[in-house]
């Protein structure tokens, strides 16, 4: 630790995790000072898609976190497409996996696995944050390898999965080895989706990293898409809400009195909150169809492709960031006879413990 960093440590340093969803943005942010963190807290942005700049009250807001404290650190989390993670290290594996190493910014975790982003997602996370800057890029795979390793780690190829809000990420794992890795989308906007930006990779310019050194662990992560059958399925599930709207509002027109009428707004008042419960549930149980689809064909690419060492899985670790239901855990154990073990873990905070590490290993 360099002299600057002891005397930095006397500071106020504020780690600041970003956390984008589609329709929200999360801060999570912790004061350290003298080696303790003597502040925790959170912030919360709602987002209006397709996000192509930063939302100017979270912009401000970040800007005076940085007039505030003498030391600001901002961790964002990669969530979006054009990015994976694969066994081994060096042009011979990227090759092997026929990645062009030209057009992706990697980094090798324990000399045993890669993970990766392309320049256009580097690039445009950057751009984003160009009026506050951004210090670290992390991948979600560097999470979910940092979780993994603070568990007990496993001598057999595992399944691991990290869930986020809209997005998943697939890891299995034997040790810290990584064998294979997926990285899923589980919403339908584009936001995050730069098809205009990713016509011509030839013609994209490398962009420097954020971070100079693999340990430092930062922009990289996986790529792997199917909106097509999930956009249909949220869509049907969307319809079966709406038509429910429906005919509540037609109830209410058919009132023969005004005392009929405010005995029943109340109803239909709770009836409405039951609604939307249901909608919720709705959603949920769909993209838990979606989970399960390419959960499934991520084993069987597992399974079949040559690639990879394909033995058989018979345990699932999920770390969930977000929401599972016990409809898709029992069907992970039915259908896919695997054992599964849950642990509720909140990325954000994770990151901000990584961010830390870093600046002050």
């Amino acid at each position: 630790m360099g002299i600057r960093t002891v005397l930095q440590k006397k500071f106020q340093n504020l780690f600041v995790a970003v956390v984008l969803s589609e329709t929200e943005c999360t801060l999570r942010c912790k004061v350290l000072k003298e080696g303790a963190i003597t502040r925790t807290f959170t912030k919360t942005f709602t987002l209006s898609p397709p996000l192509d700049a930063l939302d100017k009250n979270l912009e401000n807001y970040l800007m005076n976190l940085q007039d505030e404290y003498q030391f600001v650190y901002i961790a964002f989390l990669l969530g979006s497409l054009g990015q994976g993670a694969i066994s081994g290290t060096g042009n011979s594996a990227f090759s092997k996996h026929s990645v062009d190493m030209q057009n992706v910014y990697n980094v090798a975790l324990f000399n045993q696995w890669s993970a990766y982003a392309s320049f256009i997602e580097i690039k445009w996370a950057k751009n984003l944050f160009s009026e506050v800057g951004l210090d670290f890029i992390y991948s979600p795979f560097i999470l979910l390898s940092d979780f993994v390793v603070s568990q007990k780690l496993k001598n057999k190829p595992t399944c691991y999965i990290l869930n986020c809000q809209d997005f998943f990420i697939l890891a299995i794992f034997e040790e810290r080895q990584l064998h294979f890795g997926a990285f899923f989308k589980t919403q339908t906007d584009t936001a995050f989706t730069h098809s205009n930006d990713m016509n011509d990779w030839e013609n994209e310019q490398e962009e420097e990293g954020v971070i100079d050194s693999p340990e430092e662990m930062s922009e990289m992560a996986t790529a792997n898409d199917d909106e097509e059958a999930q956009e249909e399925g949220i869509e049907e599930l969307s319809e079966l809400g709406e038509l429910s709207e429906l005919e509540d509002i037609d109830d209410l027109r058919s009132t023969d009195s005004f005392s009929d009428v405010n005995d029943r707004s109340l109803s239909q008042l709770r009836g409405m909150d039951v609604l939307k419960d249901e909608d919720i549930s709705l959603e949920l149980y769909g993209r838990d169809l979606l989970v399960y689809k390419y959960l499934k064909t991520a084993l069987e690419e597992y399974y079949h492709n040559p690639l990879y060492v394909s033995e058989f899985i018979d345990e699932i670790i999920i770390f969930d960031g977000y929401e599972i239901s016990s409809d898709l855990i029992h069907q992970l154990e039915d259908e896919l006879m695997m054992d599964v073990e849950i642990h509720k873990v909140d990325v954000s905070d994770r990151m901000c413990d990584i961010a830390i590490k870093e600046v002050f290993k």
